[in-house]
């Protein structure tokens, strides 16, 4: 795989999708918003079930990618909250408990954007 920071915006979202999934987030998607708005190309929305898998996707995702010398822009959420977001320019990580993601309702807000299944970033 080539270094996140030479990826697009599509492969990074890839990469990340994947670097959730490697912590056993849930419920991953991946959505591709660039032709509804300016905030990013796309959002991915994981989950979690607890605090400290919270916390351990949200590190998971941020070294790897640091590892590589891509920061990202802001972080949002600290040890023990339900909701962590990583914003990485064209891409937005949104890692969060369950029960949050169910009233926060996150894949309403964004039901127009296009999702790309799973298919196409966990093989």
């Amino acid at each position: 795989m080539k270094s996140p920071k030479t990826l697009n915006s599509k492969e990074l979202a890839l990469c990340i999708a994947k670097l959730c999934e490697d912590k056993k987030g849930s419920d991953t998607e991946l959505l591709d918003i660039s032709e509804i708005s300016d905030l990013a190309d796309y959002i991915i929305i994981s989950s979690g079930e607890s605090s400290s898998q919270l916390k351990a996707m949200a590190r998971h995702v941020e070294e790897s990618l640091t590892e590589t010398g891509l920061e990202p822009n802001l972080k949002e959420g600290k040890y023990g909250d339900k909701w962590y977001l990583l914003d990485y320019g064209n891409v937005i990580v949104n890692i969060i408990q369950s029960e949050a993601r169910l009233y926060y309702n996150l894949e309403e807000l964004w039901q127009h954007a296009h999702f790309i299944p799973a298919s196409e970033w966990e093989e």
